[in-house]
């Protein structure tokens, strides 16, 4: 029997540290009571994020079942059923899934390609996206949808006009179509771009319509909509697409028109909006009352325009007809608005970084009399914007526009905003950052992460600050930043004589960027060293730098580490210099004693930059990594080389010593992991599974565990002891900077003791008592050998997420891993050829329409699921005497009807075959001996009444799909009528039932009428539409006031 290797999984245990994923909308959300602009949502990572904006702290998460890659693309609606959120997400994987925001339930996923979803939008019950050249739409309510295809490139960006059942859609080839929902097909293209569609934006009533390409234009569109036609003679569109037309010459086109088609939108191009900025549009966004909108660049500049409302337009043609009659140029008459009259630019934002993405609110309009004052100010409103940016930080601008409007644009800069001023009238400067959402996370992506002794804390380190983190709820705890180095005094407290003048005008001049750092003994401290050489020691209890050595190194530090005994610190430089410091107490005049560094033995020289240091536990070898290719082994006390270790191809990057001093491992730039015993210097393995540069290697202390990461985000787990690969850990969007391991049971930490006790000991003992104590050890190792399979691992990417993983219950065996691995590869290949293909039918590949999303292997399972329970129904039909099958007793039933129709009602569940989105692959999959003996199954249950919706849908499909198959059998052509006759049945008892229970309702409205003189139902919704009616004519007025 061969022998299997077992290890214990490590599993995902939290992310912290991301705030918005770049390029993913951000968006305001109405929270439980209903009032706007409190909370946001943003991807965080694969997950949903709700922040509370005020607060600055996360609400809720949703946490993506399965899969590690982010989300791509989101769209927030509003049930119309039960009027809960909903959110509609897209992943980097081609996944789509549907979330209730409150419950966090999953309601549907499908699969729409394999690549990154590009744009997805959520209107009323319809949710569309796009990935890579197709579009998917799906029906919330009944779970149905279909796929359409026509751009000639990826598609960029969605929109759903819901009222008119048209999507519209922009891609890379410089097109915009225009898609009608009920007959599936694209019935008009815009054109006019000079290339790829990358920002389309509607109006709040649909009529306006401005898109943003590669240049600098805005273009601007007028929308007509008809609902009815004038060459049909009044007809409505159902009524003439419905009617049947004869087909003359086998020309399909004839059948309906093309005029027809282009009469549901009448397209007027208004002209271009010049815009100040050279680089092309990113997003454009509205507001909710189609008022502002914002253009979104890839530079620093976020531009606000104002969509001017017909009074407004009527008074601005006036005043261009009066300066036309007062020059004499042309006549009054010929005077005509442009496009740059009717779309505004007022004002244009300056930020402080790349903007990712943004929306809009308008909190009010007011008239407010100041304390005091019998002056009345003029109303205003305020246009919040809320904006994410690349740098992992969400702010929130207040905007103040007041009457009258700018006649140019407004430049505004970020960094001269008003932080805290209450009173947003009396502010100096219309821009004012009422929130903003930080903490949670780095402005540049971590590079560094340490976890503390206790395990119960995480350091992460970034170019301008570092964190602590509480590792039980990821929740961060300290904040450091390098402000207030550079204003310490020249000679500190606890650094006298080794502070100089030029370096602390090296402080006060170069903006201080970390390059590494190390946790002192204890966790309490920190010492961070920075690109100019300085060295820090901070203190996270108060949050300040204790001490500043200036003159440590004259370039830049490139690793600290601990000492074997931990009682000082290593550090290298670029300055091919090796600094030597120990722990000490400095005694503070009236002040408790400090924790300080002095330095330990004079600075040794190597012998080219280096890259990486590491220590022995025993204290006795350091090994210098340089960017000559070598590894230099010295000795910790007298600083002499014992070993060179060659053979790479590039520079190390990273190194890490074994917990009993016997092996190093070191990773590179050359895409290898190499394994070196430090007492003869020879390389014991080279393993070379990594695609990319190696960036971080650990071992597990007290076990024969190590892992490696790389630019590539694979996390890879090695067991040095049998030297082979264990297996590969992913869950990281881009490059893995830095790697911690810490065990965690008991019995690791008692192991690990013991072997520094022996280390520290074995020069005073005998070599027979040195060899006693040797066999206990063996003897202890067996022991123990439960307790050492444990720890925590903590990874750190350029992705800005810390991730923390831990070691689980769940056994991994090497065989079936790898195995499970070629499965997965396999089934991936097979399902991209896995769409139905009947003969003689269109290839779904060059139809233009199709099934919503792309089969996946919970599909495939669904349909295995299936034909195995038609097998089984008709075994259990055709031999009634037959016992009952064990599978029909795992469904709790004995009738093969019912337990065929259970197995069939499953496939709405997401687990079984996707939900509803994923039911057309799933019978795509079925052979046609199984179609023919479901179908009759299916008529008998239409006619019983079970599930209508379900199984009507379901025979639609198999009939469309199996057309020839159905025409020729007798048998499923009387089933099909039977099924008619039902349909005809069970929509007149639905009438019926309709019409009682309306009549029900006008029934108890009469009666609750003459017992109770309280107007209901009717007069209530007509005296609530008055109101709304009349405010929003009071909120015009006031708007025309405004622009005035």
């Amino acid at each position: 029997m061969p022998i299997t290797h077992t290890y214990q999984k490590y599993t995902p245990d939290g992310v912290c540290g991301i705030v918005a994923n770049d390029s993913v909308p951000v968006k305001y959300l109405n929270d439980a009571g209903g009032r706007n602009g409190v909370n946001c949502v943003s991807g965080c990572g694969s997950d949903i994020a709700v922040w509370n904006i005020r607060g600055s702290f996360k609400e809720s998460l949703i946490s993506r079942e399965n899969g590690s890659k982010p989300v791509s693309a989101l769209a927030v609606s509003v049930d119309p059923v039960t009027s809960e959120p909903l959110i509609a997400v897209g992943y980097i994987d081609g996944w789509v899934a549907l979330y209730s925001l409150w419950n966090q339930k999953l309601e549907y996923t499908f699969r729409a390609g394999r690549h990154r979803v590009n744009s997805i939008d959520f209107s009323g019950c319809t949710i569309s996206c796009a990935a890579e050249s197709e579009l998917h739409v799906m029906d919330v309510l009944s779970g149905a949808g279909y796929r359409l295809k026509g751009h000639r490139g990826a598609v960029t960006i969605v929109k759903i006009l819901n009222q008119q059942q048209i999507l519209l859609s922009g891609g890379r080839d410089s097109f915009i179509k225009f898609w009608c929902l009920r007959t599936q097909h694209c019935f008009l293209t815009l054109t006019g771009h000079p290339g790829p569609v990358w920002g389309l934006a509607l109006s709040a009533d649909r009529k306006t319509l401005v898109t943003g390409s590669s240049d600098h234009l805005l273009r601007l569109w007028k929308l007509n909509y008809k609902t009815e036609r004038l060459s049909s003679a009044g007809k409505s569109e159902s009524d003439l697409l419905n009617a049947p037309r004869p087909l003359e010459k086998q020309n399909v086109s004839e059948a309906i028109p093309l005029p027809d088609y282009d009469s549901l939108v009448q397209v007027e191009f208004r002209g271009t909006i010049q815009r100040k900025t050279m680089k092309r549009v990113f997003s454009l966004t509205f507001d909710r009352g189609g008022r502002f909108l914002a253009c979104q660049t890839l530079d620093k500049t976020l531009e606000i325009y104002i969509l001017l409302t017909e009074a407004e337009k009527a008074s601005r043609l006036r005043k261009k007809q009066k300066k036309a009659r007062q020059k004499g140029d042309a006549e009054a008459s010929s005077v005509c608005l442009t496009a740059e009259d009717e779309l505004r630019c007022i004002f244009r934002l300056t930020l402080s970084a790349k903007l990712s993405s943004c929306d809009l609110r308008v909190s009010r309009f007011n008239s407010r009399k100041r304390p005091h004052d019998t002056k009345t100010l003029p109303p205003f409103a305020l246009l919040h914007i809320l904006c994410s940016y690349r740098n992992n930080l969400v702010e929130e601008y207040s905007l103040k526009i007041s009457d009258p409007l700018p006649s140019k644009a407004t430049l505004l800069h970020t960094s001269k905003v008003f932080h805290t001023d209450p009173d947003v009238a009396a502010a100096p400067t219309p821009l004012r950052l009422a929130n903003r959402i930080s903490n949670p996370g780095h402005r540049s992506a971590p590079f560094g992460c340490q976890l503390t002794e206790d395990g119960l804390g995480i350091f992460t380190l970034a170019r301008s600050e570092g964190k602590l983190w509480n590792r039980t709820d990821l929740a961060c705890l300290v904040t450091l930043d390098w402000g207030a180095v550079g204003s310490l005094s020249k000679k500190s407290s606890a650094s006298d004589e080794w502070d100089d003048a030029r370096g602390s005008t090296r402080l006060q001049a170069d903006k201080l960027k970390a390059s590494a750092f190390v946790l002192a003994p204890g966790s309490r401290h920190v010492v961070v060293g920075f690109e100019n050489g300085v060295i820090c020691l901070f203190d996270l209890l108060s949050k300040q730098a204790t001490q500043t050595i200036c003159d440590s190194h004259n370039s830049a530090l490139r690793s600290l580490i601990l000492t074997g005994d931990r009682k000082g610190v290593l550090s290298g430089g670029s300055d091919q210099r090796v600094g030597f410091w120990n722990f000490d107490f400095a005694l503070v005049p009236g002040g408790s004693p400090t924790l300080c560094l002095k330095p330990g033995r004079p600075v040794e020289t190597v012998a080219d930059q280096v890259t990486a240091l590491a220590a022995a536990p025993d204290n006795r070898l350091i090994a210098v990594g340089m960017v000559n290719f070598h590894v230099d082994v010295f000795f910790a006390d007298s600083f002499k080389r014992v070993h060179s270790l060659y053979g790479m191809a590039a520079p190390v990057t990273c190194m890490d010593i074994s917990a009993d001093s016997r092996l190093l491992i070191t990773g590179s730039g050359d895409k290898t992991v190499r394994l070196w015993e430090l007492q003869f210097g020879n390389c014991l393995r080279r393993f070379t599974t990594h695609s990319d540069p190696v960036t971080s290697v650990r071992f597990l202390a007290g076990s024969s565990l190590a892992f490696s990461a790389d630019l590539g985000g694979i996390i890879k787990e090695w067991d040095v002891k049998k030297l082979l690969e264990v297996c590969t850990i992913t869950g990281h969007e881009g490059a893995v900077s830095c790697l911690s391991a810490l065990a965690t049971k008991p019995g690791l930490g008692k192991l690990t003791r013991q072997q520094q006790q022996k280390t520290n000991k074995r020069g005073a003992l005998s070599q027979k008592r040195r060899k006693q104590m040797e066999e206990g050890a063996d003897e202890e190792d067996v022991d123990v050998d439960e307790d050492i399979c444990g720890g925590l691992l903590v990874s750190v990417g350029r992705d800005f997420s810390c991730r923390v993983w831990r070691e689980s219950e769940e056994l991994l065996v090497m065989e079936e891993e790898a195995l499970m691995a070629r499965e997965a590869a396999e089934e991936e290949a097979e399902l991209l050829r896995a769409e139905a293909v009947i003969p003689g039918a269109v290839a779904p590949e060059a139809a233009e329409t199709g099934p919503l999303g792309r089969p996946t292997v919970t599909t495939r399972n669904a349909a295995d699921t299936l034909m195995e329970a038609v097998d089984i129904y008709t075994k259990q039909i055709s031999d009634p005497a037959a016992p009952p099958d064990p599978l029909m007793a795992a469904y709790q039933t004995s009738d093969p009807d019912r337990f065929l129709f259970t197995v069939f009602s499953s496939l709405r569940l997401p687990a079984m075959g996707g939900g509803l989105a994923g039911l057309e692959h799933s019978l795509g999959m079925l052979h046609s001996d199984h179609v023919v003996r479901l179908l009759p199954c299916l008529a008998e249950w239409f006619k019983r009444g079970w599930d209508l919706e379900l199984v009507g849908r379901a025979i639609r499909y198999l009939c469309s799909l199996h057309a020839g198959l159905v025409t020729t059998s007798t048998e499923l052509c009387d089933a099909l009528s039977a099924i008619q006759t039902a349909r005809r049945s069970h929509l007149s008892e639905t009438r019926k039932l309709i019409g009682v229970n309306l009549a029900a309702l006008d029934f108890l409205r009469q009666k609750i009428e003459e017992e109770q003189p309280v107007t209901l139902f009717q007069d209530a919704a007509s005296r609530r539409s008055t109101r709304v009616q009349k405010f929003k004519a009071r909120m015009a007025k006031q708007a025309a006031v405004l622009t005035k």
